[in-house]
């Protein structure tokens, strides 16, 4: 069949390894050359997220994150004793809780930035604990640094056994 072929044997050979390179590209080339461009394009992307400074949307929205949790516990330092203490009063009441006592203010207490408020509840244990968790819910009261349960001493002058003392000390940033 071959013998009796019009054109030279050379130029079927060129056609076969024409028709050989294109199913090869076809089927394995065009696959390994694309997945190497896609590697170059993810391996950039990857190396520009680990660059902070040129992400701006990112450091934009975790400012406004610390902005939204820092003003839940910012409060304005000329009416922050009474209307926050009405509002410690208001829950501890309504669980059913006394407050015991607000001291004055401590220049201890005092920092240019913070303000701490030491408050002292009574009640039974579990109504302490409800008005402990409203507490840390609350708006505006500020973010609660510490908290102690114990029994009263023989000054508090309280007789009945079941009355435990909570003392909780409140943090303010100040505007």
């Amino acid at each position: 069949m071959l013998r009796y072929w019009p054109f030279k044997k050379v130029y079927l050979l060129v056609l076969g390894t024409v028709l050989l390179a294109a199913a090869g590209y076809g089927l394995a080339f065009k696959h390994t050359l694309h997945a190497k461009s896609l590697n170059k394009q993810l391996r950039e992307q990857l190396a520009q997220q680990n660059n902070a400074t040129e992400q701006p949307g990112y450091t934009d929205r975790k400012n406004a994150n610390l902005d939204r949790i820092i003003s839940l516990y910012r409060a304005d330092t000329l009416t922050y004793r009474s209307s926050a203490i009405n509002t410690i009063a208001f829950l501890a009441e309504k669980n059913n809780v006394k407050f015991v006592s607000a001291p004055l203010q401590d220049k201890n207490y005092h920092t240019e930035k913070y303000i701490l408020q030491k408050l002292t509840f009574s009640g039974d244990y579990f109504s302490l604990l409800k008005l402990l968790n409203q507490l840390q819910q609350a708006n505006g009261t500020g973010r609660i640094r510490s908290c102690s349960l114990r029994a009263p001493t023989r000054n508090e002058g309280t007789s009945d056994s079941r009355i435990i003392l909570l003392d909780v000390l409140f943090e303010v940033i100040v505007k």
